[in-house]
């Protein structure tokens, strides 16, 4: 299996869970503005963010360059932002399909020799090869999803199972066993 071939397994079971996360969000906007800290995302400010990634990286490999879409304190009433956590999860599938198909296709140089600048709005913040750019981007959703997983339980939704069983499904596993 080629570095690729791996990004592109990864990145579909990935995507996978954040959309399971995305959809497990409740649909009440003063839940989903809910800050833990006032310097910190909320669910739908997170969910805005690693939303677009695969839209991005698609963008990088037909362009040759991204432009990231909701970094730092973006506004919620711009156009880039989702009108449900539903719409979110369909644009996370959506454009992953995409991406994977630009990125089985994707000559094995350039996706380890391509350089791809990165803006956010007029001003580059960095480049990097192809293959650095999707496995960066990878684990910034990661990250970001880690950070979503905080807020199901303070919002008060079910926590959702997304990469093994959750504290509750433990807890019923183990009364089954005694």
């Amino acid at each position: 299996m080629t570095n690729k071939d791996f990004f592109i397994a990864s990145w579909q079971r990935d995507a996978g869970i954040t959309a399971k996360a995305f959809r497990s969000l409740p649909t009440d906007s003063a839940k989903l503005n809910k800050h833990h800290h006032e310097n910190f995302r909320s669910p739908w400010e997170i969910v805005n963010h690693i939303g677009p990634h695969a839209k991005e990286l698609a963008q990088a490999i037909t362009e040759g360059r991204t432009d990231l879409v909701n970094e730092g304190k973006f506004p919620l009433d711009s156009p880039t932002i989702y009108k449900s956590p539903e719409a979110a999860a369909k644009d996370v599938e959506t454009n992953t399909a995409k991406l994977i198909e630009l990125a089985k296709n994707c000559s094995d140089t350039d996706w380890t020799t391509k350089k791809i600048p990165v803006y956010w709005g007029p001003m580059k913040v960095f480049e990097m090869t192809l293959m650095e750019l999707c496995w960066t981007m990878l684990f910034d959703s990661v990250h970001h999803r880690g950070q979503l997983t905080s807020y199901y339980r303070p919002i008060g939704v079910t926590q959702p199972n997304l990469m093994g069983p959750t504290l509750e499904e433990e807890m019923e596993m183990m009364a089954k066993q005694n």
